[in-house]
């Protein structure tokens, strides 16, 4: 699974791939240069809001850019949860599954 910030990958696959301009995307996006900026420059986080703006502009889906934003959050969190505060439950086997 992909673990990159999805401002790394719009412009890795995108922006800089096609050679489009931060202010050509800002504005096909209806955002503003600063948050097309922060986003590329993984300051900012991806919204579902421009995760649909992102889907009409680019052929592909607002679910796969909000996937590939939950992917680079677990992998942050993984790095930061000390394992050993974390105490998993372990349940009996249950006798009526095979």
């Amino acid at each position: 699974m992909m673990t990159m910030h999805p401002g790394e990958y719009l412009f890795l696959s995108y922006v800089e791939a096609h050679k489009i301009s931060h202010e050509e995307l800002a504005d096909r996006l209806g955002l503003s240069l600063q948050v097309v900026e922060s986003l590329l420059a993984e300051e900012i986080e991806l919204t579902a809001e421009m995760a649909v703006r992102l889907e009409l502009v680019f052929d592909r889906s607002a679910i796969s850019w909000m996937e590939i934003q939950a992917a680079h959050d677990v992998m942050q969190a993984r790095k930061k949860v000390d394992t050993a505060t974390v105490r998993p439950f372990v349940f009996p086997a249950r006798a009526d599954v095979a």
